[in-house]
């Protein structure tokens, strides 16, 4: 079969080659991939980003946001059959017996690697996941919608289980990329207030901002987004800010757009040269609460399907472009101002 791969250590390297298929295990499943999306991650990994402690294991397959039929069910596989539309979590390898795994959070397993970046992922004609880590799809949730399961429970995950948001509390979310469009989302059916910021070659993103629920949008490049927030806010600031860009001043800006005492909770990765943020100072004497969040657990994944099922969650109108696997360099390069979500596809 064949596959984008990772081919080199440092920026690009991609190439789409010839790959073994996988064969499938005891207590697996062999899916058909119908799409997997391209993350901020995949972008940061083209870019030559990987960590001092997990080398990335080149050569390897991109991809863990995906969706697909299962073409094959290994030994002692009871829950799917061939033909399921299904998505999955990006762990594989985990133990299925420590404190983690039994908690549902198979991500933190010590045993556990994570699939385009650890070990081969979705951006091919199959993958092999294990069956605890695979999910069917609802049947009125498309595959197309499926691919972006995982990006959902992420936002998921930072919204609905890191933090506690009341209908009363104001959020700000800045970065209208589709990680800022799905918090809006899981705010928004918190019963908050929403205001979703971003600059203003993203307007089409801010469009669908408010389509998807934001109570107010803001070009942050032309106007000050933290006088505004405070304005709406009768000059306390917001309860919640999600910072989905990874970017200082907007980190900044996320800081001094939060009320005493209230949360910053940062979804994003920042530049590998790291960050350099003086108004920390601001967060320690104002006593604010700064919440890292990344990744989901098995609970979130439940969460965000039946968010989906039931309407309240929408990932369809995020999807701008679709490329084949064969495109990728098409797909990677993409800088339509429309862009929000890229899939690939066989």
């Amino acid at each position: 079969m064949k596959a984008v791969q990772k081919l080199e250590h440092g920026v690009g390297y991609l190439g789409y080659v010839e790959v073994e298929e996988p064969k499938i295990a005891p207590g697996s499943v062999k899916i058909k991939v119908e799409y997997c999306g391209i993350c901020g991650s995949d972008l940061h990994i083209v870019g030559g980003f990987e960590t001092p402690t997990s080398p990335l294991p080149i050569p390897f397959t991109m991809g863990h946001e995906y969706s697909g039929t299962i073409a094959e069910i290994g030994d002692g596989v009871t829950q799917f059959k061939v033909g399921d539309r299904v998505t999955g979590i990006v762990t594989k390898g985990f133990c299925g017996k420590c404190r983690s795994c039994l908690m549902g959070d198979i991500g933190r397993c010590q045993d556990a690697i994570n699939i385009g970046y650890e070990c081969d992922g979705a951006m091919a004609e199959y993958i092999c996941m294990p069956e605890g880590a695979t999910f069917k799809l609802p049947d009125n949730v498309s595959l197309e919608e499926g691919a972006l399961v995982e990006p959902a429970a992420v936002a998921a995950h930072a919204v609905l289980e890191n933090v506690d948001i009341k209908p009363t509390d104001t959020v700000v979310v800045m970065g209208a990329g589709p990680i800022g469009l799905l918090v809006l989302q899981f705010a928004k059916a918190c019963g908050a207030k929403t205001i979703l910021a971003d600059i203003s070659s993203a307007n089409a993103r801010l469009e669908l901002g408010k389509k998807l629920g934001a109570d107010y949008t803001f070009e942050n490049d032309k106007c000050n987004v933290i006088q505004e927030v405070r304005a709406l806010t009768f000059g306390k600031g917001a309860d919640f800010v999600f910072e989905c860009t990874g970017v200082d001043i907007v980190i900044t800006q996320s800081i001094m757009m939060t009320k005493r005492a209230g949360t910053i909770v940062e979804l994003a990765l920042t530049s590998a040269e790291g960050s350099n943020i003086k108004a920390y100072i601001v967060a320690v004497m104002q006593n604010m609460r700064i919440q890292f969040s990344y990744g989901h657990n098995l609970g979130t994944w439940k969460k965000t399907l039946q968010m989906m099922a039931d309407g309240r969650i929408n990932t369809k109108d995020l999807v701008t472009h679709k490329f084949k696997f064969e495109d990728f360099n098409e797909a990677f390069e993409c800088n339509d101002a429309n862009k929000i979500k890229v899939l690939l596809h066989p």
